[in-house]
């Protein structure tokens, strides 16, 4: 029980710290910089590599204290988070099975751009601002191929990092036997 609460304790803190960087930091850098989203790289590494469960609660976590940051609409983040991650896990069961370096990046990619998508899509239809839709704004388009490429970055270090580190993501081959 008590290293349960320890636990906790250390994941509240690590998700609370990576969205307070998140907020202050890298939105404060200069262009290419400030569009990486590193809670959302962290929350897909948790998934690939942990489980479902410890996804969704450091999603709660890292959501929560983003939504007190920003200036959005409470549970904005929370949303979003929460969306992503359901549909990164059905997406992980249904089509992509194997736990591979491609797997990994066209996950962090396509989340990536779906993230953007419903985040703008949202912030849309809550505005109160209609006269540019954000599909034809240059910005737009800009900020979500920066950040699919620092996406793909990430995807390619974590991966390897990762497999450095656990012993069950070691990549095997199979011994061709030869009948003659």
């Amino acid at each position: 029980m008590f290293k349960r609460f320890w636990q906790i304790t250390i994941i509240i803190f690590i998700l609370s710290s990576l969205a307070l960087l998140q907020f202050s930091l890298i939105s404060a850098l200069p262009d290419p910089f400030r569009q990486y989203n590193l809670v959302l790289t962290v929350l897909i590494f948790t998934l690939f590599f942990l489980d479902l469960r410890l996804a969704l609660i450091s999603a709660m976590i890292a959501g929560f204290c983003l939504d007190v940051l920003s200036f959005n609409f409470f549970g904005f983040y929370l949303i979003i988070f929460f969306c992503i991650l359901l549909l990164a896990e059905w997406v992980l069961k249904n089509w992509l099975t194997n736990r591979s370096l491609y797997t990994f990046v066209v996950l962090m990619v396509g989340l990536t751009f779906l993230y953007n998508i419903l985040a703008a899509t949202i912030l849309y239809l809550f505005s109160t601002d209609y006269n540019t839709f954000f599909l034809i704004k240059s910005s737009f388009w800009t900020a979500l191929a920066y950040q699919c490429l620092w996406s793909f970055a990430s995807a390619l270090i974590l991966f390897h990092l990762a497999a450095l580190v656990s012993k069950r993501i070691k990549p095997f081959f199979l011994e061709k036997k030869s009948f003659i």
